[in-house]
């Protein structure tokens, strides 16, 4: 079979960017508004983990290998320079820039988090026995606890979110609340404050919402919810801002998707650049092809 060869995908925040693994090693950079490839270079970058995060305001895109001796690397745009290298790192992943981007997070397998200067690589800060760290805006933020049966919500002061299966998935911050999904579990819409339950969407059975987002435009929140019995078959959806039902707004033909939230769109490895308002094709980037055995599948 024939299919995108582009793995992982992130986006700037502030600029119309992103930046797409090609296959083992190489990252391109991709202008939303023109729908042209802008650069291409040689990365040490390994797919799954979240390895890959570009800056908010697109100014480097810091990568991962994944493994027992695994490494981070920062690259500064447009000349694509090695900034930084941190090597020997037990099985790194989860790279996220902070809101502000003088940060960079990413987790270790012994259930820890470093956050690193971004322009430095040095250590700032390590949370011990955490699995995530996720930035939110207003100064918000999700941490994952590596014991325990509880999310920390962390602002103003902590408050406790009950965990409801074994792993995260994804957490997408609005004004006043945020939405949290959890593997084989349902999607969860809290208040900051106090940790109140708005509502509450439980998939199909078989089926989970990979990736959230908030659109700040129109006020809703989006999830790719992909039945994962079902093989690849995943789905565009937006959410009732009361009760959390979902609305199907368009079939997605990908393996992996990110929200632009320059654009408030959702761009898909198979290239698609998704209106969120209506759920129709805006563009297309033309990402590179590559032969995939007949039964491979990605997730």
């Amino acid at each position: 079979m024939i299919g995108s060869a582009i793995r992982e995908l992130s986006a700037a925040r502030t600029v119309l960017l992103i930046c797409a693994g090609f296959v083992e090693s190489t990252v391109q950079i991709w202008d939303l508004l023109t729908q042209h490839k802008t650069g291409e270079f040689a990365a040490q970058f390994e797919f799954g983990s979240t390895n890959l995060a570009l800056h908010p305001d697109g100014e480097y895109v810091v990568t991962g290998i994944s493994g027992r001796k695994g490494s981070i690397a920062n690259y500064k745009l447009p000349d694509y320079e090695l900034v930084w290298l941190r090597d020997r790192l037990p099985d790194p992943g989860q790279i996220r820039f902070s809101q502000s981007g003088k940060h960079v997070s990413f987790s270790v397998n012994t259930r820890r988090i470093e956050r690193v200067d971004a322009l430095t690589g040095s250590t700032t800060e390590v949370l011990r026995q955490i699995d995530h760290y996720i930035e939110g805006p207003n100064g918000h933020a999700l941490t994952v606890p590596s014991p325990g049966l509880t999310y920390l919500l962390r602002s103003e002061h902590e408050v406790a979110i009950p965990k409801l299966t074994f792993a995260l998935l994804d957490v997408a911050f609005g004004p006043d609340r945020l939405c949290i999904t959890e593997s084989t579990g349902p999607v969860r819409c809290l208040a900051y404050l106090t940790g109140a339950e708005h509502w509450r969407y439980k998939p199909a059975e078989g089926s989970h919402v990979l990736k959230l987002h908030y659109n700040r435009l129109d006020g809703f929140f989006y999830g790719v919810v992909w039945h994962y019995e079902k093989g690849q078959f995943r789905y565009l959806a937006r959410f009732d801002t009361k009760t959390g039902q979902p609305t199907r707004l368009r079939n997605l033909k990908s393996w992996d998707e990110v929200f632009s939230e320059a654009t408030q769109q959702c761009v898909t490895s198979s290239g698609e650049i998704i209106d969120l308002s209506t759920g129709e094709i805006a563009g297309e980037l033309a990402f590179p092809l590559k032969e995939y055995p007949d039964r491979f599948t990605l997730t």
